[in-house]
């Protein structure tokens, strides 16, 4: 057997587009708006000799030492300054507004924990504007061309226009392809990618021609292809479940959004049509309760962000959220990074702040509910969307006792009635109304603790209807109304006289509205107001912008033009995340970034003829992906020992597709291919969530591992990775140690690392000897050696084993539980389970 040896690579940190995103839109912000006024460059006077403009000054520090010291936030003295409570070491001082938002210092300690990437080069990088002429000029801006498909000189080789733009490419290097590859790593390979589950046992002795398009089909028409390619789109889409940020809060209903996905993908709606329902469901027209509701979960694609729960300020909170919806909009669907252009004009792309603003108001002008729980540390909950049953979504388990409800609602009118009273005796005036005894009795933190009381009974009574039986809540947006509602006091509804609404504190941003021009990104800075709509230059290509008409957010005209066929960005955007997917690099490798600090593709042409046919054929993924699978380019062996030589010194990192590239498989494929190998593993979907049935609340570690372990039970833990609980900052360790990515931000390439603890969880985790024991029982049921080494080979390998892996098995087995449960243990441990070939 090949083992596989895990080490640990260190190298010179290259900035990735994700990092250099989150600086960009997190960390340059703040420093622009707090620090450059006297850590700069450009500030009069330098303070304390403290340069923080660029990368090699904030590492450098001032008379006191390093500012940042790059993975360690204990040595890093800029951590300590927002973190003093020392008025002549605290930073930002008062002047600049003072102590920092929790969310915006824990910002500050991922950025140094991740290592500080940091893009600025060069002893000052302060802003400026960009050259508008150059960046327009972008290829990614430019419309879709009509290439041509070339006529290469190897006519017998290509079967597909795809293997024409590619072997074209390949004799210009005077490169010739691998050869094919054999039917049992075909089959393997093609089983992972379009279902993220391995092939059956059964050996593949032919897949050319008609056989293997019938299996293609299969696949594609498969549940399982659906679960795969939602776990894509999930991480395209940020999904979790957890608020995140400063206060981990549940957000119970989430998982209705991953549902979505799933049915999308398995139904197959077209990717323009997916486009508008998260964007603008809501706005949509429907068939019905069913329809519409379908429709308003789909939103819950601008809702399953992270989000600052506990900000004191429901302006600031207000801005940030539109913020954190503009970045996965533009991201997600178009490759830009718009957001940052929040503070200043963009560095590299033809976005002003003016343009971001633009977008702001859109956003701004749109009500999103997450649905969480109320309190001292959730100032910014927000109630959920509230749907008919007739719309027919699935609903859980989780029920409430009906005494239980009715003592609960008992209580809230009381609380309710006792904090109405407590309010009415501070306000000026209160202690000369009647009524008012009971509030002046009590203490500013007794009222605290009341109202934070409240908001929790609030929401445990909310979920459920007076008879115990679950409501169907969503996730989802609709636009604000068109004039600001008048505010009231919290209390009983007026109309229904239930629970009241959990709106969020007013914002100031109540109705339908063009945002304000924030100065440097802060709302204490307001310029002129900027009428929604499209970046400016993409409104020329659209021809005057957007239409939105009035009393409308502008989401669904948004949507449209996303959508459009027009819009340069998004076929080619989609087209290269499914390159990617398949073939683990895309034809542009900045899989998130099309902007012009982003890159070029190898194959332009390639590209534009994809997204042209994807577009012409109806936006099917499907018909995409089974495109991409029929090319002989995808087909090809992984390597070639007659052209090793020549492959490497012409295009050592195969861009022009050569060969096939070995790719590790993922963290949930690594985990269900386990599952399945041992014959446990249950592809019955899951309804709901067991941070659904969990409720409101915060969830920490200590909360976290008890939901891992409640997975575990139910069924017992052999659903697929896809349904396990997705909380921010917290993860499974199975998943988390084969690179699951962090949820709180868009991400289309996962990062791929080679590390010791992954060696270490696969010999010695509890997971990983439970199912090496599973399937050594399975395994051991066949009558000998060989037969049961070419069934572990099978379930792990989809092969048939090589001689020199049945001698080196042979060498353990004592025809005893033991020996074979380290066997299969071994196996899960090598190359040949772990990568595809």
């Amino acid at each position: 057997m090949r083992l596989l040896f895990l080490c640990a690579v260190t190298s010179a940190a290259a900035t990735t587009p994700e990092q250099s995103a989150f600086f960009e839109s997190r960390i340059r912000p703040v420093l622009v708006e707090k620090c450059y006024s006297c850590h700069s460059a450009q500030a009069e006077k330098i303070k304390g000799e403290l340069l923080l403009d660029s990368r090699e000054a904030i590492r450098k520090g001032g008379e006191n030492g390093p500012a940042v010291v790059p993975g360690d936030v204990g040595k890093s003295l800029l951590i300590s300054a927002l973190r003093s409570t020392d008025a002549d070491t605290a930073m930002p001082p008062k002047n600049k507004g003072g102590r920092l938002p929790e969310s915006v210092i824990s910002d500050f300690e991922q950025w140094i924990q991740m290592g500080a990437p940091d893009p600025r080069e060069g002893a000052v990088k302060i802003t400026k504007a960009y050259d508008p002429v150059a960046a327009r000029a972008w290829w990614s801006y430019q419309p879709l061309t009509q290439p041509a498909v070339p006529q290469p000189k190897n006519a017998a080789w290509p079967r597909t226009s795809i293997d024409r733009f590619i072997l074209a490419r390949l004799e210009e290097k005077q490169l010739s392809p691998a050869p094919d590859a054999d039917a049992a790593t075909l089959l393997r390979r093609l089983s992972f990618d379009l279902t993220g589950l391995p092939p059956a046992t059964a050996a593949a002795s032919n897949l050319s021609g008609s056989t293997y398009e019938q299996k293609v089909d299969e696949l594609l028409a498969s549940r399982a292809f659906a679960e795969r390619w939602a776990r894509h789109w999930l991480d395209v889409a940020r999904f979790a479940e957890t608020t995140g940020r400063d206060v981990n809060v549940t957000m119970p209903e989430a998982w209705r959004y991953r549902d979505y996905v799933i049915d999308a993908m398995h139904a197959g709606i077209p990717f323009d049509q997916f486009i508008r329902e998260q964007i603008a469901g809501d706005l949509l027209p429907d068939t019905g309760d069913a329809d519409r509701a379908r429709k308003l979960v789909a939103t819950g694609f601008l809702a399953v962000g992270p989000k600052p729960l506990n900000g004191a300020d429901p302006r600031q909170f207000a801005v940030d959220l539109a913020d954190e919806q503009i970045d996965a909009v533009s991201q997600a669907f178009m490759g830009m990074t718009v957001s940052c252009a929040r503070c200043h004009d963009h560095k590299f792309d033809p976005i002003s702040q003016r343009d971001y603003t633009a977008l702001a108001g859109i956003f701004l002008s749109t009500e999103t509910r997450f649905g969480t729980v109320g309190g001292v540390q959730g100032r910014n909950a927000t109630s959920l969307i509230d749907v008919p049953a007739s719309a027919g979504l699935p609903k859980t388990s989780r029920r409430m006792d009906p005494a239980v409800w009715a003592r609960s609602k008992t209580e809230y009118d009381n609380l309710v009635s006792r904090r109405n009273a407590a309010l009415a005796a501070r306000a000026p005036g209160g202690a000369q109304q009647g009524g008012a005894a009971m509030g002046q009795q009590m203490s500013s933190f007794d009222v605290v603790r009341l109202i934070t009381r409240a908001k929790q009974v609030e929401t445990e009574i909310s979920a459920f209807n007076p008879d115990g039986s679950p409501k169907t809540l969503i996730m989802g947006v609709f636009d604000k109304p068109v004039t600001a509602p008048v505010q009231r006091r919290p209390g009983r509804s007026a109309s229904s006289g239930g629970p009241a609404t959990r709106g969020r504190r007013s914002s100031g941003f109540d109705a339908i509205a063009d945002s304000p021009l924030f100065v440097r990104g802060s709302i204490e800075k307001e310029s002129g107001a900027v009428p929604r709509g499209l970046p400016e230059f993409l409104a020329q290509q659209q021809g005057g912008g957007l239409k939105i008409p009035p009393g409308s957010s502008g989401r669904l005209e948004l949507a449209g033009w996303i959508a459009s066929a027009q819009n340069p960005l998004t076929a080619r955007v989609m087209v290269n995340r499914v390159w990617y997917w398949l073939f683990g690099r895309g034809l542009v490798e900045s899989v998130d970034n099309f902007g012009a600090s982003g890159a070029r593709p190898s194959h332009p042409e390639l590209l534009d003829h994809l997204a042209q046919q994807f577009i012409q054929e109806g936006w099917s993924l499907k018909k995409l992906v089974k495109h991409i699978v029929m090319s002989r380019t995808y087909q090809q062996a992984s390597s070639s020992p007659a052209q090793d030589e020549q492959g490497q010194s012409a295009e050592p990192d195969n861009a022009l597709l050569q060969h096939a590239s070995m790719r590790r498989l993922d963290a949930e494929e690594i985990r269900d291919a386990m599952l399945a190998a041992s014959g446990t593993l249950d592809r019955t979907p899951v309804v709901g969530s067991l941070i659904g049935l969990a409720g409101d609340g915060p969830i920490g570690g200590e909360r976290y591992q008890v939901l891992q372990e409640e997975a575990i039970v139910k069924a017992n833990g052999r659903f697929r990775s896809l349904y396990l609980p997705v909380a921010r900052n917290v993860q499974p360790e199975v998943l988390a140690v084969f690179d699951l990515p962090d949820p709180s931000s868009v991400t289309g390439a996962r990062e791929t690392t080679l590390v010791p603890p992954q060696a270490l969880y696969l010999m010695n985790s509890d997971f990983a000897a439970e199912q090496a024991g599973l399937m050594a029982r399975r395994v051991m049921a066949e009558g000998s050696f060989e037969r049961r080494f070419s069934l572990a080979c099978r379930l792990t390998y989809g092969r048939e084993p090589h001689a020199d892996e049945a001698e080196a098995a042979r060498r353990l087995d004592r025809n005893d539980l033991a020996s074979w449960t380290s066997i299969c243990r071994a196996l899960f441990a090598s190359a040949d389970f772990l990568f595809l070939n």
